[in-house]
C-alpha cells in the first residue's frame, strides 16, 4: 500500500469522531495529518443548568509520513511531541482529566529492529498537580506500510484496530 492511499483509509476512520487538517503545521513542523477531539462530560441534577461536576478528556492525532526513517528520525518526532505538541495543546486546568497524544509515523521503506523496539519499549506519562488536574499520556505507534505491519508503544495497545492496514 501506498502512503497517500493508507493517508486516506486513516482519514475516513478518523473524521467521524476528529477534526481533521492535512498539511497541517504543527509547532513550526509539517504533518501529513493533525486530528484532535474535545469531549466534555457534565454531570447535572435536576436542570442542565444545574452542573455538579464536569471533566474534559482530549485526543490528539499527529501523522508524518517518512521515506527512510532512521532512529535518530523517532526520537525528533518523540521530542516533537513532547516539547511542541503537549505544550501548545495540552491545557492543564479545573475540568481536565486527560489528553492523549497519538504519534504515528508511517514508513514507507521498511522498520528496523531498533525503531522497532524503541517503540514497542516506548512509554510516556505526565500527570498535572498530582493528578488533580490531570494527566498527558502519549502513545507511539508506526506503520510499516511495506511488510503491512503495525508496531504499538505499550499503552498504545487501543491503537491497534484503528491503524490496521486491511479492513
Amino acid at each position: 500500500m501506498e502512503a497517500q492511499g493508507y493517508l486516506e483509509l486513516l482519514w475516513d476512520r478518523l473524521r467521524a469522531h476528529f477534526d481533521i487538517e492535512r498539511e497541517k503545521v504543527v509547532s513550526g513542523y509539517a504533518m501529513d495529518i493533525f486530528a484532535k477531539c474535545h469531549i466534555k462530560h457534565l454531570w447535572t441534577f435536576l436542570t442542565p443548568y444545574d452542573v455538579i461536576d464536569s471533566y474534559e478528556i482530549n485526543e490528539y492525532f499527529v501523522v508524518k509520513v517518512f521515506e527512510q526513517l532512521s532512529l535518530e528520525e523517532i526520537v525528533f518526532f518523540d521530542s516533537l511531541l513532547k516539547q511542541k505538541v503537549m505544550k501548545d495543546y495540552v491545557r492543564a486546568k479545573d475540568g481536565h482529566k486527560c489528553s492523549t497524544i497519538n504519534g504515528v509515523i508511517i514508513a514507507t521503506n521498511g522498520i528496523s529492529d531498533e525503531i522497532e523496539k524503541y517503540v514497542r519499549s516506548y512509554s510516556y506519562e505526565k500527570s498535572y498537580l498530582f493528578s488533580l488536574r490531570g494527566w498527558c499520556r502519549i502513545n507511539l505507534a508506526a506503520v510499516d506500510l511495506k511488510n503491512g505491519n503495525v508496531i504499538l508503544s505499550k499503552k498504545g495497545r487501543n491503537l491497534e484496530k484503528l491503524l490496521k492496514l486491511q479492513l
